[in-house]
């Protein structure tokens, strides 16, 4: 049976209405989202992780989506934050354009396979127009939970 968010993703790690300025900035207003679920793993440790693996390469997919990512050692289970920025910010995303989506996803350290099961998940809910265009529609963040939970149990 293919992973939903329904199972891992609650409304204590969405935010509708992200407030950074910048790339390292939204970094960690992402890694305080998830880290209320992973609540074993300092905020720190996320966002070193999350920052790490930015600078292998930016997790801006293109239009207006980025899904920063990694693997924790030790870490329990799969953990996902999901934040909407209104205005979009620089994330060096592959198309250049301005992130507006994020999807914020940890995996522990000893499970590559369901790591790329999720990046996978993700990639494949956020890649049509009219999907994204329902999310940043969205009044407050239990709405877009609602509405990124929808496009999971249509896929």
């Amino acid at each position: 049976m293919a992973p939903s968010f329904r199972d891992i993703l609650r409304l204590a790690s969405v935010e509708a209405t992200l407030a950074s300025a910048t790339k390292d900035q939204v970094l960690l207003e992402l890694s305080r989202l998830v880290g209320r679920a992973a609540s074993a793993v300092p905020v720190d440790t996320i966002r070193d992780v999350l920052r790490d693996r930015e600078h292998l390469a930016s997790t801006g997919v293109g239009s207006g989506v980025a899904i920063p990512h990694g693997r924790i050692r030790g870490l329990d289970a799969t953990y996902v934050a999901l934040g909407r920025h209104r205005r979009g910010i620089h994330f060096d995303a592959v198309d250049g354009l301005p992130v507006q989506l994020f999807v914020t996803i940890l995996t522990p350290d000893d499970d590559p396979s369901a790591h790329l099961r999720w990046l996978a998940r993700a990639s494949r809910l956020l890649r049509h127009e009219a999907a994204r265009a329902a999310l940043l529609a969205c009044d407050d963040s239990a709405a877009l939970l609602e509405a990124f939970l929808g496009l999971d149990q249509e896929a």
